[in-house]
């Protein structure tokens, strides 16, 4: 059941005080565009009921799960691969740095684990990997050269030296997203930082503290250019060189767009329009037009 009387409303900035980045994905999700009714306050708060009744289903289904196995000598995860937007910054599904839509629970229980036990470390699912394998008793090989930690030191409240490294880091490149994605968090701080490659050269970093702005609507980044150069430095170990990784992307995607043109033919622009376009009425686009501009984003090289 959900608790009526627990459901709040996000806050939303105003969208010209929106990052523009955000303004995009609003748009690509269908949370705003040209036609669009405004989203009354019931409106949001059905779109929230619905996602805590689905947590609230997943959270029943999983206990049935449970309650067929020995939790004595049975090792479980409890995971996702990704958050799920739940209104927040005027957005839905996943496509995003914010916590809403990339944070993931992470429930453990099994052998050694001790019960009850709270862990406030950040961690990442690429620290699942060697942690099962230690879990089962087997050594991480140690030319694997794997990314992920092996989370088992936090299994017990007993004295623990600090994890390295003491940050997480994450990236997004896709459909709903214009430019690149990343992300970097120590403690209860949180960069967001962007692909710069033109035409999105302009698009400013994020910093946000996580306890004290725990919506993520406060970005500081102006205020502390220290702490924003100390976390791209972070990010540029964790991950290497964004702005490289965030061009070959962009290269990758005109790539694949090219073999689906070629694979549809004459047929494609009909087809993106069918699968691209939100709002009321006939579909709009796949016009001449659109297909121009199209073809003028394939041959324009990347500065």
């Amino acid at each position: 059941m959900v608790n009526e009387s627990a459901l709040t409303i996000p806050t939303w900035l105003p969208f010209e005080k929106m990052h523009p980045a955000d303004q995009y994905e609003t748009a690509s999700k269908a949370m705003n565009y040209e036609g669009m009714e405004p989203f009354s306050h019931d409106d949001i708060l059905n779109v929230r009921r619905a996602y805590y009744a689905m947590v609230a289903e997943t959270d029943d289904m999983f206990g049935r799960v449970l309650d067929l196995v020995d939790m004595e000598t049975t090792n479980v995860i409890f995971t996702s691969d990704h958050g799920e937007g739940n209104m927040e910054h005027r957005q839905v599904w996943k496509n995003s740095m914010y916590d809403a839509n990339h944070r993931v629970p992470l429930l453990m229980s099994g052998v050694g684990v001790e019960k009850g036990l709270l862990v406030r470390n950040a961690t990442s699912n690429i620290d699942l990997y060697p942690t099962m394998l230690k879990w089962a008793g087997i050594d991480v090989p140690t030319e694997a050269d794997l990314d992920g930690r092996d989370l088992s030191p936090l299994f017990s409240a007993e004295p623990r030296k600090p994890m390295s490294p003491n940050f997480i880091v994450g990236e997004y490149h896709s459909n709903m997203a214009n430019t690149g994605h990343f992300m970097v968090k120590m403690d209860d701080m949180k960069l967001i930082d962007f692909g710069r490659t033109p035409p999105f050269q302009n698009y400013k970093p994020q910093l946000f503290n996580l306890t004290a702005d725990p919506e993520e609507v406060d970005d500081i980044s102006a205020a502390n250019p220290d702490l924003v150069a100390q976390m791209q430095k972070m990010l540029a170990q964790g991950m290497g060189d964004i702005q490289a990784i965030d061009k070959e992307c962009k290269a990758q995607d005109k790539v694949r767009f090219k073999k689906w043109m070629d694979l549809h033919k004459d047929t494609w622009p009909q087809m993106l329009a069918k699968q691209a376009y939100y709002g009321p009425g006939p579909v709009k686009y796949g016009t001449a037009a659109d297909v121009k501009h199209i073809e003028d984003w394939l041959n324009q090289p990347l500065e």
